[in-house]
């Protein structure tokens, strides 16, 4: 049997597993790109006919799953978008800034609104989550090591 460690030792061993993960993390911008790519699915399948927009957003959320289980394949971890205290606002951000452009895509397939609408929201959708993800990565990654400090 093992012994159980003192508290003193069991907060060094979270202390270097958290510093493990920011060290262990060869993160790269090209998943900030690809990971926009499913939301602006989601958000320009808003504006397509009845089936078809629901396939879309079906689309969108299994593309996001995947992506979630290359992530942790690769990582051996996941951290969704709302644990960390201070990347949370950044999530929330996106949600805020996102959502009005699926909104504005239901305007073209409820009540007949321009055709380029939902091509045009789907491509802010993915420049707000290429950047927004970035940005959400250099706080978490800071968060991070901060509680390391």
């Amino acid at each position: 049997m093992t012994e159980n460690p003192t508290p003193e030792e069991a907060l060094a061993a979270i202390k270097a597993a958290r510093g493990e993960v920011g060290r262990s993390l060869d993160y790269h911008p090209v998943w900030d790109v690809v990971g926009g790519i499913p939301v602006a699915v989601m958000v320009g399948g808003q504006g397509l006919p009845t089936p078809w927009s629901t396939l879309t957003v079906v689309f969108g959320i299994l593309g996001v799953v995947w992506m979630m289980n290359a992530w942790k394949a690769r990582y051996g971890w996941w951290v969704n978008g709302y644990s960390p205290k201070k990347a949370r606002w950044v999530s929330f951000a996106m949600i805020a800034l996102i959502l009005p452009l699926m909104i504005a895509g239901l305007w073209t397939s409820l009540w007949n609104g321009p055709w380029w609408l939902p091509l045009v929201n789907a491509v802010i959708a993915w420049i707000i989550m290429s950047i927004g993800s970035r940005v959400w990565m250099l706080v978490y990654r800071s968060e991070v090591d901060e509680a390391d400090a």
